[in-house]
């Protein structure tokens, strides 16, 4: 699990690196709704992963095998820093660490939810028949937003009712034009994927700039078949609402000072869209993650010289820890077991054959094995057998060891 969170760390750090360096560049030649569609890519390459471990069948289909293959041989390298790495790591329970922190994460969720049904409760109700959804005066807000999950309403400050029609419409449409993209959705899954990976600050930029590409995207569309006049209309009125406030998860936010100047200047320049384009790129994107990701497994499989082209290798395969004691000592070994695979890809029926020191890497071997992920296959594999190699530096004489046929 740790590996898979690395693995994923690093791709998501290169993706949202390479949105966010070129985001100007995009936004200018793209425009503000093809822009905002980029960030689609985000969670197309985690969900890619987690497809191709889930059902990897759809990509690349093993032929059943049910008969006894080769021995394939792994190492598992352990140097001072490594074994500092496992001391620290025991030390600071960072699993623990890590769930209490998405805790409070989650918890604050919550109290933002909490907060805004009390806003809407306590919202005096306008009449509008033009918008479909409930439109809300509240005191306590200073910037118009769409508040909710299910049944989301349009919540406005005290001063929207002193707008003319024209700008009252315009932030309506605005607002609108969230609830109808399910823009509410879409911060929910952003904003859960930041969660998941909350120790990656380029997460947490990228969220913020996604949030502020997506009203951007509602500027240009509410624009798009505005007048001269009618723009700076609509320029005045956002910056009547501008405010530093932080980002909600489960609220759009119309004045966002940070971005102010961005908004204005972006009405100037219309970019069209088309669905057509959006479902190619949409392609595109889902395609690109899926080779990316295929190639990321397949550079992390090893195996041994004489393996041939029929043989299981894993698609993931979880790095054993090195034993502390065991590194602290300068031990080396290795554990030999047998195991199985199931149609679905997993590992069953782990055995310990011959372990050397014996007691010594045996837990590690096999916690590390169970967890290993291979192609399915309509009847599984039968009796496999893989080597673990434990080394520090190159094994002493002393130390049994067997040679891989």
């Amino acid at each position: 699990m740790i590996n898979w969170f690395m693995e994923q760390t690093i791709s998501l750090s290169v993706v949202c690196m390479v949105l966010l360096v070129s985001h100007r560049l995009l936004l200018s030649k793209l425009g503000a709704h093809y822009t905002y569609f980029m960030w689609i890519i985000v969670p197309v390459f985690v969900f890619a992963d987690v497809l191709q471990i889930l059902l990897p069948s759809m990509f690349n289909g093993f032929s059943s095998n049910n008969t006894s293959i080769l021995m394939h041989q792994y190492y598992v390298f352990a140097t001072d820093t490594v074994a500092l790495s496992a001391g620290l790591f025991d030390q600071l329970y960072l699993p623990y660490l890590y769930g209490i922190v998405v805790t409070v994460i989650v918890a604050n969720i919550v109290m933002e939810y909490g907060w805004l049904q009390q806003l809407i409760q306590r919202g005096r109700q306008l009449d509008i028949p033009s918008v479909k959804l409930n439109v809300l005066v509240h005191p306590d807000i200073e910037s118009p937003m769409l508040a909710g999950i299910i049944t989301p309403s349009i919540l406005v400050p005290t001063s929207f009712t002193l707008l003319d029609e024209s700008q009252q419409q315009a932030i309506l449409q605005h607002e609108v034009y969230h609830y109808q993209r399910g823009d509410v959705w879409s911060n929910i899954l952003a904003y859960g994927l930041t969660v998941l990976f909350w120790f990656n600050p380029l997460m947490w930029l990228a969220y913020r700039r996604f949030r502020q590409d997506q009203e951007l995207s509602c500027d240009a569309q509410v624009t798009a078949r505005m007048e001269a006049h009618s723009k700076i209309a609509y320029s005045n009125t956002l910056l009547a609402y501008s405010q530093h406030a932080p980002l909600g998860m489960l609220h759009t936010h119309y004045g966002d000072k940070t971005i102010l100047k961005e908004r204005i200047l972006q009405m100037k320049k219309q970019h069209g869209k088309s669905t057509l384009v959006l479902i190619g790129m949409t392609l595109a994107i889902g395609v690109s993650a899926f080779m990316f990701n295929q190639q990321v497994h397949a550079g992390g499989q090893v195996s041994i010289a004489n393996t041939t082209s029929d043989m299981a290798l894993p698609v993931i395969r979880i790095e054993p820890t090195y034993p502390v004691n065991a590194a602290k000592e300068g031990v080396n070994g290795y554990v030999q077991m047998s195991f199985d695979i199931n149609p679905t890809g997993n590992v069953d029926n782990v055995n310990v054959i011959k372990a050397s020191p014996k007691g010594v890497f045996d837990t590690s071997a096999v916690e590390a094995l169970k967890q290993w992920k291979y192609q399915p296959s309509a009847t599984g594999f039968k009796d496999l057998q893989v080597q673990l190699d434990y080394v520090i530096h190159q094994p002493e004489k002393s130390v049994e060891r067997i040679t891989v046929k």
